[in-house]
């Protein structure tokens, strides 16, 4: 039996795009370990695979939030690089008292990648988004680009010198080569559709596009009783989140309920673990307010989805055909929004990346829009039919499985 260690990312973005791959190959019969935080047990454990707990006090899912929210890319980085000083010599002893065939990592951690090219192993990245060049970046207009570099440059003389002490004290080759993040490995799974990808010189045959893996088995499925009652009814079903490592500010969510709350649909407003929910005052009648909510089972009731942009959200929002609006907090998340809405099946509100707020005369029309105009839901509905065009988990696991046939 072939034995897979999966250095996994601790956030629910980048961990459940991998559980259905994590999934069929324990059903093909691969042993996959499965190195994450302790909050992803239960999901890991369903998929089939054995999961064993990072080191308390390396990197949890607020560790990367935290570095999120700050709005500087670099200073993920740095929290990326500092966790690799303890997970990896943790993640060696590890592997060299029970050696795998093969080692898989998300492709932003580091520490992964490095075990894998210390000891020798066949490398496999998951890629949770598109390979983004310096031509994508223009998308930002010059005060959007000043104020993200704002946000960066202070972090950036601290990357410098933890990625030296990395270099350092572990080996030059060993270190992911340039560009380091996201990571490349001997195989490359990307759970997107090809058409969003854009040109890259660093895609080759290496790379798999199998498209969204989505499998609510892999999920928590389970809708409460008065979210299954909200959903209820001939009103259309309207979702506003901004994801899992995005703070949305009170006055967003204000707004929300001041330009929704007479729009003729449901809402469910998701606001994350980091606001209280007292703050935003008293919620409209069409307006249920939640901290989480199982996002597969909402969005197959959902006629339009009012979100960050995340390559996740966005794909599993496209897998059901629902139109989405987005409102990037970051030039990932625009990317993929444009995309989106090249496709037909979006809207963009960018007024985030300028540290503006979204006014509510606009989102208000974006939503009424999505809910009236056909043709968006006619685009998000063809979109959906091209998301399975890469054979999905399936096309993933032959191709991690020719790997581990190609190395032995």
């Amino acid at each position: 039996m072939s034995r897979i260690v999966m250095a996994g990312m601790p956030a629910a973005g980048h961990v459940n795009p991998s559980l259905p791959l994590v999934r069929e190959l324990t059903g093909r019969g691969v042993r996959v370990t499965y190195y994450t935080a302790s909050e992803f047990r239960e999901p890991v454990e369903r998929a089939g695979a054995e999961f064993r707990p990072y080191p308390p006090g390396s990197i949890s899912p607020q560790d990367i939030a935290e570095a999120t929210r700050s709005g500087s890319s670099v200073r993920v980085v740095i929290r990326l690089l500092t966790a690799t000083e303890s997970l990896l010599p943790f993640l060696l002893a590890e592997l060299r008292a029970d050696r795998p065939d093969a080692v898989a990592f998300d492709s932003n951690a580091i520490w992964g990648r490095m075990a894998a090219a210390t000891l020798d192993l066949p490398m496999i990245s998951f890629m949770t988004t598109f390979m983004v060049g310096t031509a994508e970046l223009k998308a930002l207009n010059a005060h959007e680009t000043a104020i993200a570099m704002r946000a960066a440059v202070p972090d950036l003389l601290r990357a410098v010198t933890v990625k030296r002490r990395v270099v350092r004290e572990f080996g030059k080759d060993v270190f992911p080569p340039q560009p380091t993040l996201p990571i490349r490995g001997d195989v490359t799974i990307f759970p997107i559709p090809r058409w969003l990808q854009p040109a890259n010189k660093l895609i080759d045959q290496r790379c798999h596009f199998v498209g969204p893996t989505v499998d609510p088995g892999t999920r928590n499925g389970h809708l409460d009783p008065e979210l299954a009652a909200h959903l209820e009814g001939p009103e259309p079903v309207v979702l506003v989140s901004l994801g899992t490592l995005h703070a949305g500010s009170d006055d967003f969510f204000r707004t929300c309920f001041e330009v929704l709350g007479d729009v003729p649909a449901r809402v469910v407003l998701t606001v994350g673990g980091h606001t209280d929910h007292a703050r935003l005052g008293r919620a409209p009648a069409n307006t249920l307010v939640r901290t989480s909510v199982p996002q597969l089972e909402v969005l197959r009731r959902t006629a339009v989805f009012v979100t960050h942009g995340g390559m996740n959200s966005a794909l599993e929002a496209l897998h059901y055909g629902v139109p989405l609006v987005v409102v990037p907090q970051q030039v990932e998340q625009l990317l993929i929004g444009q995309a989106v809405a090249g496709q037909g099946a979006g809207l963009v509100l960018r007024h985030n990346l300028s540290h503006r707020p979204v006014p509510g005369s606009e989102l208000r029309d974006a939503v009424d829009r999505a809910l009236t105009d056909a043709s968006l839901r006619t685009s998000a509905r063809a979109v959906a039919e091209t998301l399975t065009q890469g054979g999905g988990a399936a096309a993933g696991a032959d191709a991690v499985q020719g790997l581990l046939v190609g190395v032995r």
